[in-house]
């Protein structure tokens, strides 16, 4: 099974895949994050949508999911109005669903399970997590 977890800070996506093959769990895909320049340029939007599409498309996840953002002007930092178009973006992939998970959820679930990798690099880490709760879900 493939799993990729996403997670929106601002205009950049960040991506981590992970796949089990006889129970051996690996970071995988060679795509980590994507930033969206000029949400207010056509052109970067389409390619956006495009190299988004074409990773889908090349990897044939089996399970994608955005990490959940708090919508709320009362939440404890604010969310970006990009990102919520980015999600948007992400969205219009037709070829599988993409769910949204609450980082509580995850939370949750790692205080019952122990990790048992880390990504690359740092900032993949909620992506990371919310790919392998996707694969053990």
């Amino acid at each position: 099974m493939k799993t990729l977890g996403i997670d929106i800070n601002g205009n950049t996506a960040v991506f981590c895949s992970v796949e089990e093959n006889n129970g051996i769990v690996d970071i995988t895909g060679k795509m980590t994050k994507l930033e969206l320049k000029d949400d207010e340029s056509s052109q970067e939007v389409y390619e956006f949508v495009d190299v988004i599409h074409s990773h889908f498309n090349e990897m044939q996840f089996d399970k994608i999911a955005i990490l959940k953002r708090a919508k709320s002007l009362k939440a404890k930092f604010p969310v970006s109005p990009i990102s919520f178009k980015l999600e948007g973006l992400i969205q219009t992939y037709k070829e599988s669903e993409i769910d949204f998970i609450a980082p509580q959820t995850i939370s949750a679930y790692f205080k019952k399970n122990q990790k048992v990798f880390k990504p690359k690099d740092a900032y993949q880490n909620s992506a990371a997590d919310l790919a392998y709760y996707l694969l053990k879900k």
